[in-house]
């Protein structure tokens, strides 16, 4: 890795999983990743988490371009990262055997290319797709399988605007250490562990390593 460059702005943007809720060592992965960066690589980096529990794609649309101007300075270089799907997926409403989910599939899908469209003309952009749940209850199966479809929507709309896509879906379904940390949080935010697994699997991505010249 080479080291002395230092200065980017890293600005994370999403929900109660970029944010590090249930998270013991706080600040979830991007905390994680800002940490290694000056430790491994010797990057004196900032980091702006700027997730927002609860919040879907609606809320995300509405600030995120504002927050991350007021952080961009000409002298430093910026890389936007952003990451959601959960609460899109997540149910609005129960009516016995049916729910709804909170933000339809089609409007969510609208709602990330305006975002990730938009952020990718005013900076570096990486996109880390959505995190499993527990794969346990018919509730919680029920998300996971909308989040299937909304991984390939937003996976096929990081291609087509050439933004480098983190798909970590099967891998968070599947993986038994993301799993029980699952298990020791809420069933939707992990513990510690599995923050630290998502901040190594973030870094060995070659997205990431690229956007930082690592």
């Amino acid at each position: 890795m080479s080291e002395g460059k230092i200065g980017h702005r890293i600005c994370c943007f999403g929900d109660s999983l970029v944010n590090g809720v249930r998270d013991a060592d706080k600040g979830g992965w991007p905390m994680r990743l800002g940490r290694r960066l000056l430790d491994d690589a010797k990057r004196e980096t900032t980091i702006y988490n700027l997730g927002i529990r609860a919040e879907t794609t609606e809320g995300l649309k509405a600030r995120w371009k504002f927050e991350a101007e007021l952080r961009m300075v000409p002298d430093f270089p910026t890389v936007l990262m952003f990451s959601f799907g959960v609460n899109d997926a997540n149910h609005a409403e129960d009516r016995g055997e049916e729910t709804t989910m909170r933000v339809s599939p089609a409007t969510s899908a609208g709602n990330a290319a305006e975002i990730i469209g938009e952020a990718a003309k005013l900076a570096p952009t990486l996109w880390i797709g959505p995190q499993a749940v527990i794969n346990g209850s018919k509730s919680s199966q029920e998300i996971n399988e909308r989040l299937e479809g909304l991984n390939q929507i937003y996976l096929e709309t990081a291609r087509g605007f050439d933004v480098p896509y983190l798909d970590v879906l099967n891998t968070t379904l599947h993986d038994e250490a993301w799993q029980r940390a699952l298990r020791r949080g809420d069933g939707y935010h992990p513990d510690k562990v599995g923050y630290d697994r998502m901040a190594e699997l973030i870094w060995q991505w070659d997205g990431w390593q690229n956007a930082l010249g690592l």
